[in-house]
């Protein structure tokens, strides 16, 4: 443990990456400086410290002496850095992100999910990255954006415990629905889902085969009504019902259960599933976190800088994909390795400080006594703003 804590906070945190399994040759054999695993201990460290562009990330390198004895290199060039992630194989980085999300499932395998009646979560769900048009026009959708998506599962163990487990990116233009194909697959969770995963068959083949799913259905949505359940009074929950889904009459339809419900804005919304033990009311809670992935989302985007890529190609941006997802995923797992666990965000701001710095000096910083405050107390009138200036001046309010 002693040799952990004189790591620095970056070579401790690349360590958690599981590349010692792999055979280095299988991919290296005919590259001298820029192998495939310095390429990916690098882009991790980009999207951890959010490195903006080849010229930052080269510029890093030479002036950082601990990044050159990490990464064995004394200089590399933007142009070697581009070609170095259209090369890396996919399929390697999406082994990785495997890898990484079977150790946060472990990890957080004695979770009870969001209460012990509904147990974990499996949220899908699909974010769009905007292209430049003139170097993104494989990726075009409409005639003036160019654009693609990250397709999402995101497991949710606790209410404040979530991690991703399984992606798939496409261009914009391929629907929801294709995807939930590989996204929606039998577990011991609860898929929820939004409208653009509404296809009527894979409902009925989902109960079928014993996947619970809550989802959200469009406006235009039909459904047969079998039977009414009563709901109770004076609560937000309008219908209970069993339906098949559409008009068509076949004896083999599956039948699923219909919730709708008034949220606090009054807003009504329409979700079927195939969950029938469970009171109408917590079906409309489940459906209520599918919000934590929109944050899992912005997240990404805002600390991992995840809406900026670095190169136009298909390949490397599947690759900077992948490579956001594991550096979130080695985030939570070095967050998991403290006594007092921390926001991802406060972990990252941390992170970024310490970065050069013993793990152990880290450490120290995470398990540091906070004061807390208890605010202000009742009654007391705040004291009066004192403003003070020697330059520029200052015209007080009518208010």
């Amino acid at each position: 443990m002693d040799n952990v804590k004189a790591n620095s906070v970056i070579r401790q945190f690349l360590s958690l990456l599981p590349v010692n399994a792999l055979d280095p040759t299988v991919f290296d054999y005919y590259t001298k400086k820029l192998t495939v695993m310095k390429s990916i201990l690098i882009f991790v460290s980009a999207q951890l410290n959010r490195w903006g562009s080849y010229s930052e990330i080269e510029a890093q390198i030479r002036a950082q002496t601990e990044l050159q004895r990490l990464f064995h290199l004394e200089s590399i060039s933007g142009s070697q850095l581009s070609r170095s992630l259209d090369r890396l194989p996919t399929e390697l980085l999406e082994w990785l992100f495997q890898q990484l999300a079977l150790r946060a499932k472990e990890r957080t395998a004695s979770l009870s999910g969001i209460s012990k009646t509904i147990g974990k979560l499996s949220i899908v769900d699909a974010s769009t990255i905007s292209l430049p048009l003139n170097l993104g026009n494989w990726a075009q959708v409409t005639r003036k954006a160019s654009s693609v998506k990250m397709h999402l599962r995101l497991v949710v163990a606790s209410p404040d415990t979530v991690f991703p487990d399984a992606m798939v990116p496409t261009t914009a233009n391929v629907g929801d629905r294709a995807c939930a194909v590989e996204l929606v697959i039998p577990s011991d969770t609860t898929y929820v889902m939004d409208r653009g995963y509404d296809d009527y068959k894979k409902m009925e083949a989902w109960s079928t085969q014993g996947i619970r799913f809550v989802m959200r259905l469009r406006d235009r949505a039909y459904t047969t009504v079998l039977e009414e359940s009563t709901v109770p009074a004076g609560s937000r929950i309008l219908r209970d019902a069993k339906v098949h889904m559409g008009r068509a009459d076949r004896a083999d339809k599956k039948t699923l259960r219909l919730i709708e419900f008034l949220d606090e804005k009054g807003r009504l919304y329409r979700l079927v599933t195939s969950i029938w033990e469970v009171s109408a009311e917590e079906i409309a809670q489940i459906y209520k976190n599918r919000w934590l992935i929109e944050l899992f989302f912005k997240w990404m985007k805002q600390h991992l800088r995840a809406v900026h890529v670095h190169s136009y190609k298909p390949q490397a941006i599947w690759n900077q994909l992948f490579l956001v997802l594991i550096t979130a995923l080695l985030v939570q797992e070095a967050n998991a390795s403290f006594a007092r666990k921390l926001t991802p965000w406060q972990l990252l701001k941390l992170m970024r400080v310490y970065l050069y710095l013993p793990w152990s000096a880290l450490e120290q910083e995470v398990l540091r006594p906070r004061k807390s405050s208890k605010g202000k107390p009742t009654g007391v009138r705040p004291k009066p703003k004192i403003l003070r200036t020697t330059v520029g001046k200052l015209r007080p309010s009518k208010k």
